[in-house]
């Protein structure tokens, strides 16, 4: 009588097309999936964002990064929302819009 190992049986997924396709596709997908999901909060956006803001002369800033872009166009992809004051002291509400490889627009939402 022969004794069978487990490295004798095909293994259940590969013996199956369908399941080989599968588990190919999870493969090939999931990492880069995975990989551009963080992609916006692996760039290094939050000085760009602040020195955009420091650059108006806002001071005092306060950056809060948000998925919703509703005041951004369509070619950004990285939205901060974020407090600071003016030159007389006012606090000031606004957007930072930015991109990978644009620069960034910066829009006064409120006071």
């Amino acid at each position: 009588m022969k004794s069978s190992a487990i490295g004798d049986r095909p293994s259940p997924v590969l013996s199956n097309p369908r399941r080989r396709r599968g588990a190919m596709f999870l493969a090939l997908i999931a990492p880069a999936a995975v990989g551009l999901a963080g992609c916006g909060y692996i760039y290094p956006a939050d000085g760009r964002a602040r020195a955009s803001i420091e650059a108006m002369n806002l001071t005092d800033v306060h950056l809060t990064r948000t998925l919703l872009g509703l005041n951004c166009g369509k070619s950004d992809h990285i939205f901060y929302k974020f407090t600071a004051r003016n030159m007389s002291g006012q606090p000031v509400r606004g957007v930072v819009c930015m991109s990978y490889l644009k620069g960034a627009t910066v829009r006064i939402t409120g006071s």
